[in-house]
């Protein structure tokens, strides 16, 4: 090979791996925008999928398990590689040359999951919610019926009758008449979150309601009574206690997963899920999933289950 055809050959085979080289980074580009938003999309479902299986361990008196996702690490590897050959044959003195470009690229994602325990639980989800995390849901523009209706155990009013909410106490129609007074004041403007010199009140209309009246629920147990509004199998009925649903949501059971699901998850034989044009399930779940991630505590330092994503 003459010094000419081998300067080109050299050129063309440099051309070759600085173009496999730039593709190359247009791919770990593209991989890792297309990553973060199906990291996100996969996480955020799972997460909704935890919810509502420990719902329906809750309907069926099976203590609930969380697992907290600790961190999401992922490497890229990417790898360029050029070949180069050349033969001289004689005595026709056949002359040939070879170039070859390689290009790899992958990528290793993991997930590190911690179980919600010790103190991280009691902070989560026995502990009380306060009258600040009400306040902040009500301002972030949840209604004040459905808020009511979910975390609060009863409210003793300024007069000093307690209403309870619970359908089957005594007290629960006036508990009904109160949560009716709130709905339509913040239907009509009427409605708000005032401060006071201990906490928060409620300002509906010329009534003042200091928060520190209303007992809230623990996240265990705002669980417990959206759990109620699970259907039951007929022949796994000895397995739940009978129980009144709230409403507030419906969760669906059935043979096989439905077409139509939001969110779905298999538990013992049977298929359990919240519809996707069921509005006000999908309301209920998403409160849920903010309370539980308002209550969170910080993750903790030790990983104890690694999953690599696959």
């Amino acid at each position: 090979m003459n010094p000419q055809h081998q300067r080109t050959f050299l050129t063309t085979a440099a051309l070759l791996s600085l173009a496999a080289f730039l593709g190359g980074c247009a791919v770990a580009n593209n991989a890792i925008r297309s990553d973060f938003t199906d990291f996100n999309n996969i996480i955020q479902y799972n997460q909704t999928q935890q919810m509502l299986l420990n719902l329906v361990r809750m309907h069926f008196r099976e203590s609930p398990m969380f697992l907290q996702a600790g961190s999401l690490t992922a490497s890229y590897e990417s790898h360029v590689g050029a070949s180069l050959g050349a033969s001289v044959e004689s005595p026709g003195n056949t002359k040939t040359a070879e170039a070859g470009v390689s290009y790899s690229f992958s990528t290793k994602p993991t997930v590190s999951y911690i179980p919600v325990e010790g103190k991280n639980y009691v902070q989560q989800f026995l502990a009380e919610i306060s009258p600040d995390t009400f306040c902040l849901l009500l301002r972030s523009g949840w209604p004040v019926a459905e808020l009511v209706d979910l975390l609060v155990e009863r409210v003793t009013l300024p007069a000093g009758n307690s209403l309870v909410n619970n359908r089957t106490a005594a007290s629960d129609p006036e508990f009904r008449t109160f949560v009716t007074t709130l709905r339509e004041a913040q239907q009509n403007g009427q409605l708000s979150v005032i401060s006071t010199n201990a906490s928060f009140a409620l300002a509906i209309g010329t009534n003042i309601t200091p928060l520190h009246l209303f007992q809230f629920r623990s996240l265990c147990d705002v669980m417990f009574a959206a759990s109620k509004n699970t259907q039951t199998p007929p022949e796994q009925a000895r397995r739940v206690k009978a129980g009144k649903a709230n409403g507030v949501l419906d969760i669906r059971v059935s043979k096989s997963p439905l077409n139509d699901s939001m969110v779905w998850i298999k538990y013992a034989g049977y298929y359990y899920s919240i519809s996707h044009d069921d509005l006000r399930s999908k309301d209920m779940l998403a409160l849920l999933m903010q309370l539980y991630r308002i209550q969170a505590a910080p993750a903790g330092a030790a990983p104890i289950l690694t999953i690599p994503a696959r």
